[in-house]
């Protein structure tokens, strides 16, 4: 369960990042392209929509921690 909430809590923020400070992503982006990978272009020319996309991603994790909490597993 606590894996859920650890995703949920890292998806909200970055979609909430995507939709308020883009260009704190673009210079993670940067650092991260020199180290790991580069993010894709789409993502911040669609910013709008993968942001909010995430932090709805990011409820789903949360009621899914919600629920099995409730039903007493894990």
């Amino acid at each position: 369960m606590g894996i859920f909430i650890v995703i949920g809590i890292f998806t909200f923020v970055i979609g909430l990042l995507f939709i308020v400070s883009p260009n704190t992503l673009r210079n993670v982006n940067e650092v991260s392209s020199k180290m790991v990978t580069d993010m894709e272009e789409k993502a911040f020319t669609y910013r709008l929509g993968v942001g909010i996309s995430l932090m709805i991603a990011s409820l789903l994790f949360f009621f899914v921690a919600y629920y099995i909490r409730l039903r007493g597993g894990m």
